[in-house]
């Protein structure tokens, strides 16, 4: 059997164990899945790998817009369910390499993304790349040096970090 099959029927079961449902029929030519009320539908006769791709998809959709009481623009759906795909896939090792993403966010499908959007693709691709057995990747950080500050009481001191264009200001409770 091959690893799209395998990955397909953990997400299967993952869908199932979840209280969701997949089934496959014939739809349209330009659809090739689609979610409505804890259905997952797939078009009948893809090829294991595009039905991978598509059930990913489909199963963002049903993790991160099923509730009824948050409305959100179609398209910002859409970037959302491809942010994850593009997501799952890279850590599956199966994305085309202009979607691989580095540590660091460079080329990172949620760029572009409102800060609400990201947490919902970095919720849901959590919890399929969980169905798929997959540790979860946390953001990396560089090793940072330490560094020693002295003030007399009432000085202040400023940080200002020129990469992100902000500062911050420190000082005693006594000077604030």
């Amino acid at each position: 059997m091959t690893s799209f099959l395998l990955h397909i029927q953990s997400l299967e079961a993952y869908l199932e164990h979840s209280g969701g449902r997949l089934m496959r029929c014939p739809l349209p030519d330009c659809v090739h899945g689609r979610v409505f009320h804890g259905l997952i539908t797939l078009r009948a006769g893809l090829s294991a790998e595009q039905e991978l791709s598509v059930l990913v998809h489909e199963l963002a959709h049903w993790l991160e817009h099923s509730d009824p009481n948050i409305a959100l623009p179609p398209a910002v759906c859409e970037y959302e369910a491809e942010a994850v795909e593009q997501i799952v896939l890279s850590r599956l090792g199966l994305a085309p390499p202009e979607l691989l993403m580095d540590e660091f966010g460079q080329h990172s499908p949620t760029d572009g993304l409102l800060p609400a959007s990201i947490v919902r693709v970095r919720s849901a691709s959590s919890r399929i790349c969980g169905a798929l057995g997959l540790e979860p990747r946390r953001p990396g950080s560089e090793p940072q040096a330490p560094v020693h500050f002295e003030a007399a009481p009432g000085e202040e001191i400023i940080l200002e970090y020129e990469q992100y264009g902000m500062g911050d200001l420190l000082g005693s409770p006594e000077a604030l």
